[in-house]
């Protein structure tokens, strides 16, 4: 206990499933939090459960404004800001006659451009903390799917989507923005990143994208607070891995490719946030 007494964390999808096992471990655990979530009524009601140590607020991760804002909620609430945890993260596993074209630039804003701006609007404030601190990517087995593909990212066409492979495009591009963060800040911002996997674990998200796997394998299956344990791990030990895109799963980094295939890409992970930037600049270094 106490493992992260005095550190104050910003949770993305913070109201139900992983997030809030996150948010009740850091609490516990002697952290304050807050939890931003598009569910504002239940991430309240959430945070009055929690008691002092926690508050919350509206987040929707698509939108930079959203976050600074957050980010300047956490800094009103608690003073300073030491650990980002981007947990929001969708799947829209149909093919193109059951997922609608929405959906498809949805699934992007959420789990690509989400943590990017996350990341973004918090790594002023946390190094600003002048602590030693971490940002803490909720990604999945899914990304052994996929290589760093950019021009899958973002779907433009009907003909072939398919959203079981945009989820593990979108989650490959997680773990090479942490290499990329990693590379860029690291070294001089006293902040660590990390990308994980929880583990396959019974959310709210696996039961509604992914029931007939659910159903097959439901006793194997972790519960929200098993899976939250590595993100808990990370925040309290701040473990230096040997392999900046190493992929933590269990107290241990793990390669980040199962297979040849999905090493093979012509671009690296500065080409990924190049393309992120877009219409909103990363911060200097």
């Amino acid at each position: 206990m106490d493992r992260l007494k005095g550190k104050v964390a910003l949770i993305s999808g913070g109201a139900e499933g992983l997030g809030e096992a996150i948010a009740r471990a850091f609490v516990r655990e002697g952290a304050r939090v807050m939890l931003g979530d598009v569910q504002v009524d239940k991430a309240k009601a959430l945070a009055r459960a929690l008691g002092d140590a926690a508050d919350a607020m509206l987040l929707d991760v698509t939108l930079p404004e959203s976050w600074e804002a957050a980010v300047e909620g956490t800094l009103r609430s608690f003073g300073k800001l030491n650990i980002l945890v981007n947990n929001a993260g969708i799947s829209e596993p149909g093919g193109v006659s059951e997922v609608s074209k929405e959906s498809w630039s949805r699934t992007m804003r959420i789990n690509l451009d989400g943590v990017f701006h996350g990341t973004q609007a918090a790594l002023p404030a946390m190094v600003a903390a002048a602590e030693s601190g971490a940002v803490v990517n909720m990604s999945s087995g899914g990304m052994y799917n996929s290589p760093l593909a950019i021009g899958a990212m973002d779907a433009k066409k009907a003909e072939g989507y398919n959203g079981i492979r945009a989820y593990a495009v979108h989650k490959r591009g997680q773990a090479a923005l942490t290499s990329y963060w990693s590379e860029v800040y690291g070294a001089s911002s006293g902040l660590t990143f990390y990308v994980m996997h929880p583990g396959w674990a019974d959310t709210q998200g696996v039961k509604t994208s992914l029931p007939r796997f659910r159903r097959i394998l439901l006793w194997v299956l972790r519960t929200p607070a098993q899976g939250a344990d590595t993100a808990i791990w990370l925040g309290a030990t701040r473990p230096q891995g040997t392999d900046p895109a190493g992929f933590w799963l269990d107290g241990a980094t793990r390669s980040a490719h199962a297979s040849e295939f999905t090493r093979k890409s012509k671009h690296r992970p500065v080409d990924l946030a190049n393309y992120l930037k877009g219409a909103s600049a990363m911060p200097a270094p």
